[in-house]
């Protein structure tokens, strides 16, 4: 019966069938490829004053917006601030398509009043290849003394794990971090650090080799370690402008297959084993789509089948 469906005129039918469940965007993580990356984007935000000794007055967030994925613009780019609002795009799209190039810098602003000293979330979000990304900047305002808040998020970082996960007996993962200075002046000192990898690489990207983090370039450090359980790490960048210290961080979860831990991997859509059994049950539907078209059309076939005529010829002979 199989071979049947497979050839003659039913053929048609399961071509169909397939093309509805596979003509979608789906992307499998083991046969992209860019596999090991991910849409990552990247925001920083800084206040303009950083403090205001005499009392509340109003500040304006200057917002700095990033796009670390080469191979892919960012679209649907948008920025908000949980103390800050509406924020405006300024300038940064270069070549007018909508889109958030690789070498492109989205600037945006808000203006609000601050009472209290105020610590601030700015959010951007994006999409690339129809994966989301996000990343968040904090910045605080100091009200009522004149010494600024030390730390300022003036400084990018993101990180990629290849593979995101490893089979029952574990493995090597393979981090990549990409630091980028999103803010106006250049960053000195710049210090990477995981929590759990300590075989850091040098950077690469200093165009100039002039040891300063450039507003137009993007460092980028490796580093490799030896995984047995699923394990979230942390990376820390610290950098120095105006003389304030810059921070930045990001989290990414490996997951090792039965490990104790029940820890997800902490990018979404990024492996393909829920993409993968979504296509296989729909594959597995429009299979049985097929099947049951084809019995339906036998049943139907059978029963409107005219009986044969027995001559009469026949009959007499009888």
């Amino acid at each position: 019966m199989i071979k049947k469906i497979f050839s003659g005129r039913f053929a048609p039918i399961l071509i169909v069938a397939l093309f509805f469940v596979f003509g979608t965007n789906s992307v499998f993580a083991e046969t992209e490829k860019n596999s090991m990356y991910v849409p990552l984007i990247g925001i920083s935000s800084v206040p303009e004053p950083l403090a205001l000794p005499k009392g509340p007055g109003n500040v304006t967030y200057r917002y700095a917006v990033k796009n670390f994925l080469r191979e892919y613009p960012l679209t649907d780019v948008n920025v908000v601030d949980d103390k800050c609002s509406p924020t405006k795009f300024i300038e940064g799209d270069d070549n007018n398509d909508g889109q958030l190039d690789y070498s492109e810098t989205w600037r945006y602003t808000c203006t609000t009043k601050i009472s209290v000293t105020t610590q601030s979330i700015a959010t951007a979000i994006g999409a690339a290849n129809n994966l989301p990304a996000a990343h968040k900047a904090y910045a605080t305002v100091v009200v009522g003394s004149n010494d600024p808040y030390p730390l300022v998020n003036i400084i990018n970082v993101t990180k990629i794990a290849y593979p995101l996960t490893l089979p029952t007996e574990g493995g090597d993962v393979t981090f990549t971090y990409r630091v980028n200075n999103p803010g106006v002046v250049p960053l000195s000192n710049i210090i990477v650090l995981d929590d759990k990898c300590g075989a850091m690489s040098g950077k690469l990207g200093d165009k100039n080799g002039n040891n300063l983090l450039d507003i137009n370039e993007v460092w980028v450090y490796t580093c490799t370690t030896h995984l047995i359980q699923t394990t979230t790490n942390t990376v820390s960048v610290t950098a120095f402008a105006n003389n304030l210290k810059a921070v930045g961080y990001a989290t990414i979860t490996v997951v090792v297959a039965n490990s104790k831990s029940t820890v997800s991997p902490s990018l979404p859509d990024a492996g393909a084993g829920l993409g993968f059994k979504t296509n296989m049950w729909k594959f597995l539907s429009g299979i049985l789509l097929v099947l049951t078209i084809f019995l339906i059309l036998k049943k139907r076939k059978k029963v409107t089948r005219p009986r044969k005529r027995i001559p009469s010829s026949l009959k007499r002979s009888k």
